[in-house]
């Protein structure tokens, strides 16, 4: 690769930094165009379950191993209505946030000092020569992309500086599009790919630790907690507390509740309005939820929830509101492989098998692989969409069981078997 920036990252959350820490490692100069104002960012406290590759990642390319960021979890539990275990399984997992690992990502990629990480990582002049130029830039708006003449044309608009109408362009050998599940460079690239509206929504939300009773806190007991009900179902787990503190009392439960609301209902619609009348299409942002309209919620969880769930239903202060919708699989190269889709861009789940950040990892770890030519395009290519395409049927097959019943999951479970055989089958040809 030649010039400056040679490569270019549209995205700076999780997804854009586990790439641009690859990159940047790798000895290449790394900008990370990102569309957020500021570097201090809120990721509405969102739990997240750090799995294998997660883990693989933060092996190979977390330098602040010394800093614990995740709350230990010994296994996972389904209990019933009068609060009996009717399932689980017992397996050690670690459950960080948002929060911590952005703030923890930025600390590796470009040395970011925050309050969730105020020492972040120190290299000898050696070690430091090795690695590229790693820089992160708010306020990037990315407009268009064209290939010409071997190099990707990055156009974009600053909205932070309006100088010559804001707008410029950057020339790269290499760009990875890391957007996010509504990515609008997949929409740019791929306007076929349409959302379609699974037919239910996800509540969320945390609780301080300290403000919950002792017996809920007795029931969960650190661990991942399940309660299904007709066409409901909601799942809780522990995750760090403000500026990423593990301190007991001080950390959050957090939880994720599925309900069904039909498509083009008032109930929808009114749901995803927001405080000041605006609708969104996926997420009501932490803070606007109307609050009647979360009253109405708090009212349900008394009915059919058992009480330690409905208990942090009703301490919820910040709730926040997605809609969960399918989108398919992207192609994950264009431009001759000079332009690369990953993560929730590339993928977006349902959020039933939380493998969001997982496949942005591999993603990262797989790239890592490419650009250091032990691996070629097309095994990239074949294992991120084999991963992705398995990982959205997954997903789907464990939302049809809880949401709607045994005829829609056999259904499901039946084509992800045979999404399973085909992808072994494509291996075993490709050796």
């Amino acid at each position: 690769m030649s010039g400056s920036p040679s490569v270019v990252v549209i995205g700076g959350s999780l997804a854009g930094l586990m790439q641009g820490i690859v990159i940047k490692r790798l000895g290449h100069n790394v900008t990370i165009l990102e569309q957020h104002l500021s570097s201090t960012r809120e990721g509405q406290a969102a739990g997240i379950v750090t799995m294998e590759h997660s883990h693989a990642f933060m092996n190979a390319h977390d330098h602040l191993k010394e800093q614990p960021y995740a709350v230990p979890c010994p296994g996972v539990q389904s209990l019933d209505k009068d609060l009996k275990v009717v399932g689980g399984f017992d397996r050690p997992m670690r459950m960080a946030s948002w929060n911590v690992l952005y703030y923890r990502f930025r600390a590796n990629f470009d040395g970011l000092t925050s309050s969730y990480c105020n020492s972040p990582p120190e290299y000898t002049p050696v070690e430091a020569n090795k690695h590229g130029k790693a820089v992160y830039e708010q306020g990037k708006s990315v407009k268009n992309i064209k290939y010409i003449d071997g190099s990707v044309i990055v156009e974009l608009e600053d909205l932070l500086d309006k100088t010559s109408g804001g707008r410029g362009s950057i020339r790269a050998d290499l760009v990875i599009v890391a957007d996010g599940s509504t990515s609008h460079i997949r929409q740019l690239l791929q306007p076929y790919l349409k959302h379609t509206y699974a037919g239910y929504v996800a509540w969320r939300g945390t609780v301080l630790e300290s403000e919950v009773s002792e017996e809920a806190k007795n029931i969960f007991q650190l661990k991942t907690t399940l309660h299904a009900t007709t066409h409901s179902y909601i799942a809780l787990y522990t995750i760090p507390g403000e500026n990423g503190t593990l301190e007991p009392g001080e950390r959050l439960l957090n939880y994720v509740w599925y309900t069904n609301i039909a498509e083009d209902s008032l109930e929808l619609a009114e749901a995803m309005t927001d405080s000041s009348g605006k609708q969104h299409r996926h997420t009501v942002p932490i803070g606007k939820m109307q609050k009647h309209v979360w009253e109405k919620q708090r009212a349900l969880a008394s009915r059919i929830l058992p009480a330690p769930f409905a208990e942090l239903i009703h301490k919820t202060t910040q709730p926040f509101i997605t809609s969960i919708v399918d989108i398919g699989v992207s192609k994950p190269s264009f431009f001759d492989g000079k332009l690369l889709v990953v993560g929730d861009a590339l993928c977006p789940f349902r959020p039933h098998v939380a493998c969001s950040t997982n496949q942005a990892a591999l993603n990262a770890l797989l790239l890592e692989k490419m650009l250091s030519g032990k691996m070629s395009l097309a095994a990239w290519q074949s294992q991120v969409v084999d991963y992705a395409h398995l990982t959205r049927l997954q997903s789907i097959t464990w939302g049809s069981w809880y949401q709607y019943g045994y005829l829609a999951f056999f259904f499901s479970e039946a084509k992800f078997r045979l999404a399973g055989y085909m992808s072994r089958l494509r291996k075993y040809w490709h050796g």
